[in-house]
């Protein structure tokens, strides 16, 4: 009899197993693994999603989901992106204005905020960042200003499309792509002043060795 139930399906049946083929499909509490790799702060690192974001950034990324990790010696932001599509994984740290003032000289920086006019900016590297290890593989040399643009972020999931509205809230982007495109900073300016900046490194999806459910 057990035999007949289980080919006609009469027996118990257990919840269908989930598989993540895509950091698109995270949700919070998933864990994934990155291979070895010249970003210091992940390579082979184990990380698991404790927070999400979601960004409508353009028609072409208007449910982009941002993944917080934990598991590295800081947060990383994980996602994936049209900029570079041999490289669609992407990779993120946020860092301050003095980690930002290390990479980048200050006055050339601060003119992306002071002539916002200007979509064109271009930023160049210091030299070599010998003191700052963690920025290993996340700092390209010479960036162009690709996108500006107001943008919203939320909360609440977007692929739950049952969700008439996502509590977007809106904030002035920009995205400073390097001349190679594996590299970007993505900078966030919200109502009252808060700015978030990011340093971006874009890899190839394979990057991430193994992915586990919870």
């Amino acid at each position: 009899m057990g035999i007949v139930k289980s080919i006609f399906g009469g027996g118990d049946k257990s919840s269908p197993v989930k598989n993540i083929e895509s950091p698109k499909e995270l949700k919070i509490g998933d864990m994934l693994k990155m291979e070895f790799s010249d970003l210091t702060l992940i390579s082979g690192v184990t990380l698991k999603v404790e927070e999400q974001f979601f960004y409508d950034l353009s028609a072409v990324e208007n449910c982009k989901i941002v993944s917080v990790m934990e598991g590295a010696d800081q947060r990383i932001y994980l996602s994936t992106s049209s900029i570079n599509p041999e490289r669609p994984l992407e990779v993120a740290i946020s860092v301050l204005p003095e980690t930002v003032f290390k990479v980048f000289k200050q006055k050339k920086f601060v003119t992306i905020f002071d002539e916002p006019e200007i979509i064109n900016h271009r930023i160049k590297r210091k030299a070599e960042l010998t003191d700052l290890d963690e920025l290993q593989g996340f700092v390209g040399n010479i960036y162009y200003q690709e996108r500006t643009n107001e943008a919203y972020r939320s909360t609440q999931d977007c692929r739950d499309e049952t969700r008439v509205d996502p509590n977007w809230v809106a904030f002035d982007y920009m995205l400073l792509v390097s001349e190679d495109r594996q590299h970007a900073v993505r900078i966030e300016v919200f109502d009252g002043g808060r700015t978030d900046i990011y340093f971006i490194a874009y890899l190839a999806l394979n990057k991430v060795e193994e992915y586990w459910p919870v």
